[in-house]
Formats: structure tokens, C-alpha cells, sequence
């Protein structure tokens, strides 16, 4: 009995593993046009979007060293 069990144990992780992949490899429903229609015109808006500046709270050490040098 005790064979069974640890025969078990790996038959069923290996079926377990099999119908993962059969249900994760099923072909994808049809995309509706509409919708890939709405998701490249978001797209498209957002690459026309001018970048913001980066975000700067101060000078960089090494810059305001290089002005206090540069200044006397």
C-alpha cells in the first residue's frame, strides 16, 4: 500500500502539470476590432504626450562643487 501512495503522489502532480499546460495553451478568444481599435488610438495618444522633466530637487553635489570653484 504504501508503494501505491508513493506512486501516487507523482502520477497525480503529473496530471495536475499536464492540465495546467492544456488550459494555458488553449488558443485566445478573437479580439474584438473595437476594442484593438481603442487600445492603439490610447497607445498612439500616449507616445504624442510630451515627456515631463525630470524631477530635480537641487543640484547634484558634484555641480554645486564645481560652481563654488568656478566662482572663487
Amino acid at each position: 500500500m504504501q508503494a501505491l501512495a508513493w506512486w501516487l503522489i507523482p502520477i497525480v502532480a503529473t496530471l495536475v502539470a499536464v492540465g495546467w499546460l492544456s488550459f494555458r495553451a488553449r488558443p485566445r478568444p478573437p479580439v474584438d476590432p473595437h476594442d484593438s481599435l481603442e487600445e492603439r488610438a490610447r497607445f498612439r495618444a500616449a507616445m504624442e504626450r510630451p515627456l515631463a522633466p525630470p524631477r530635480r530637487s537641487g543640484p547634484p553635489a558634484d555641480a554645486a562643487r564645481d560652481q563654488a570653484a568656478a566662482d572663487g
